[in-house]
């Protein structure tokens, strides 16, 4: 067998994965999580979402689109926050305190009972997540996981969750991000369609 066939042998086994994955997700699960974000918004409160590596890439992604894709004129859009960004604030906590609190340490000074805190982690075993997790339990926040195909430790501090059933941690940050897409996506859908109710309400009855 050539080095060619089997590289195309090992893509398409990937793939394969990928669609038997993607059909093993909890639709169930993913609406609880979109269901506990269109709360959120309704209560004015504010998204915190964190990981590492991989999962902090998609904690960046899913911000911006969330925050982005929902304006629509006449409402205010969903409020995001990824706690991986700012580098200054990551390494003054990891340097003076411990890596474990990078995500703790902002969200003391920035978070409110009631807003959320996502987590992102294929393990479910991060230090910094768990203890996010554990620290918005603690304070009133309701605490969100986008998890690995069991869950880890991370399952049972989460108020709402959906696991990515897939075999390697590459296939799992797929399905994250295909989470991330379709939470954007719908929560673009409910505000808009909110718009469009308030709009309806306002006008005129036609005679």
């Amino acid at each position: 067998m050539s080095e060619a066939t089997d590289r195309h042998l090992e893509m398409s086994s990937y793939l394969t994965r990928m669609r038997q994955a993607f059909s093993d997700v909890s639709t169930t699960d993913l609406l609880w999580v979109a269901e506990t974000l269109e709360r959120a918004y309704l209560n004015g409160r504010t998204l915190y979402i964190c990981g590492n590596g991989g999962s902090a890439a998609t904690a960046s992604h899913l911000a911006v689109d969330i925050s982005k894709n929902t304006r629509v004129p006449g409402r205010a859009p969903v409020r995001t926050m990824s706690l991986v960004d700012h580098v200054p604030s990551l390494t003054a906590w990891a340097n003076d305190v411990s890596y474990a609190e990078v995500f703790t340490g902002q969200l003391a000074g920035l978070a409110e009972p009631g807003d959320v805190i996502i987590g992102i982690t294929t393990s479910g075993t991060s230090p910094n997540v768990l203890q996010a997790l554990r620290y918005g339990r603690a304070h009133g926040m309701t605490t969100v996981g986008l998890l690995g195909p069991d869950g880890g430790l991370a399952r049972e501090l989460c108020d709402a969750y959906v696991l990515a059933p897939a075999q390697s941690i590459e296939e799992q940050e797929d399905l994250h991000m295909a989470f991330a897409h379709i939470l954007t996506r719908h929560m673009r859908s409910f505000v808009g369609d909110r718009q469009e109710a308030l709009a309806g309400a306002a006008a005129p009855a036609v005679q």
